[in-house]
């Protein structure tokens, strides 16, 4: 129920904002004998319902106060001071112009604002307080948001800009503005070392944050993916553990140390250790192994001497290679190893390692787009392109005239080694694996011992 109006709400007496509060003070006897009426249980319905309801927003003129919540003394006093001809019960509308009003016409003889100071002391302004600490968040929103726009990272991949003013739209990061702000710059501080070569997850946990654990789970590695997702041109991070991993490895990243791994065959390392000794039965052989980033690691922070011996070592990117060579070459095959499609961090470390120490590296690949992106990030490392030249492709073609159709090539495929070649795969549109040359490679292979 409400109060039944003596007349509409419009010839109500309107209070400008702030007029109800911005009483004159009362003098300290005159606040006493007010206290000590309004002390009276019989008041609550004014110094605790009234109160509490004008509190929540002091720039209201009429509140919502549930009478079921009063005691009986207090809503008959409530009925008594207000004239109102019945006793109530539920929700009613009081107007606080008109309970001011009546307030400073009784006894009290002060105003609504100045008899609840008296009463309980200063009111509480919760919409105000609400409103200073909606901008507070705000204030601190936009410092992270600008902070996070100034980061390093962001001169490092310029693209970043973009990605976090998508990322303010799209609401994903924590909701509070200090675990926000957080996030964004553990975030960038990661992204800011990528890529970086043949690292696993905790390393760079530990040099980006302090702890080998930071990007093990929580909202900073799913950021962090994001963000690598969007500068790879992906819409979305991948769903699925695999796809993740591959992100990560994207910019030379392992999520751990023993999932990432590298297929070699013939290869041998100089030192005593248990690499070189593994290494070194399996070439005796003729036996392919698969190294692990752990063992690489383990290896190469021995400061092992460099691997002088080798002349020069072939890297294919098709395991079958390798097992064709093992098994038609095997200890008479030259030092092989595959990187599997795009190279693992494990094989960009080794890779990285062998060129580093003086090793002549050549590489072959699948005739295809994403071959050619492979090829070309192996070219850029310090490898020379094997049998990828557009006379290699072309002399393929008429060999096996049941060559898969290539699709239309992306806009970012380029040859730098041999500018013709991509021009003779556009022409053609045929992708030519290395099984379909394997003879040719495994002639080289066999002639490098």
């Amino acid at each position: 129920m409400t109060e039944s109006p003596a007349a509409p709400p419009a010839a109500q007496p309107a209070a400008p904002p702030g007029a109800l509060t911005d009483r004159p003070s009362l003098d300290r006897d005159h606040a006493r004998r007010i206290a000590a009426v309004l002390a009276d249980p019989q008041w609550r319905w004014l110094t605790e319902a009234v109160r509490a309801a004008w509190e929540a927003d002091l720039s209201r003129t009429r509140v919502r106060v549930d009478l079921d919540r009063l005691d009986e003394g207090s809503t008959a006093a409530m009925a008594d001071f207000l004239g109102w001809p019945t006793h109530r019960t539920g929700r009613v509308t009081v107007s606080l112009t008109r309970l001011d009003a009546l307030l400073l016409s009784s006894g009290l003889a002060a105003g609504l604002a100045p008899c609840l100071l008296a009463a309980g002391g200063p009111l509480r302004d919760e919409a105000g307080e609400r409103r200073a600490r909606a901008g507070a968040r705000r204030a601190a929103d936009d410092s992270a948001w600008s902070a996070a726009r100034s980061h390093p990272a962001c001169q490092r991949h310029p693209a970043l800009v973009d990605w976090l003013a998508a990322e303010r739209r799209a609401g994903k990061l924590p909701a509070d503005p200090p675990v926000r702000a957080r996030v964004l710059r553990d975030a960038l501080a990661v992204v800011h070392l990528l890529p970086h070569s043949g690292t696993s997850l905790g390393q760079l946990a530990s040099r980006a944050l302090g702890s080998a654990h930071a990007l093990d789970s929580g909202a900073v590695p799913v950021t962090v993916l994001r963000a690598l997702a969007h500068l790879a041109g992906q819409p979305a991070v991948p769903a699925d553990a695999a796809g993740q991993r591959a992100l990560w490895a994207s910019v030379g990243v392992a999520r751990d140390s023993v999932s990432s791994t590298v297929l070699v065959l013939n290869l041998r390392l100089p030192g005593e250790g248990p690499l070189p000794v593994t290494l070194s039965v399996h070439a005796d052989h003729g036996i392919p192994v698969r190294l692990t980033l752990d063992q690489l690691q383990r290896y190469l922070d021995s400061s092992p001497p460099p691997p002088s011996r080798y002349g020069l070592v072939s890297v294919c990117e098709n395991p079958s290679v390798v097992e064709a060579a093992a098994q038609r070459l095997g200890a008479g095959c030259g030092p092989l190893l595959s990187v599997e499609g795009r190279p693992s961090v494990a094989a960009t470390r080794l890779v990285a390692h062998l060129i580093g120490a003086g090793c002549a590296l050549r590489y072959h690949g699948d005739f295809d787009w994403p071959g050619l992106a492979i090829a070309a990030d192996l070219v850029r490392a310090g490898a020379a392109p094997w049998r990828m030249a557009a006379p290699d492709y072309l002399a393929a073609l008429p060999l096996h005239p049941d060559l898969p159709r290539l699709p239309v090539a992306p806009p970012n495929v380029e040859t730098a080694w041999d500018a013709a070649l991509t021009e003779a795969m556009r022409r053609h549109r045929r992708q030519v694996e290395e099984e379909h040359v394997i003879d040719d490679l495994l002639t080289d292979i066999a002639g490098s011992v």
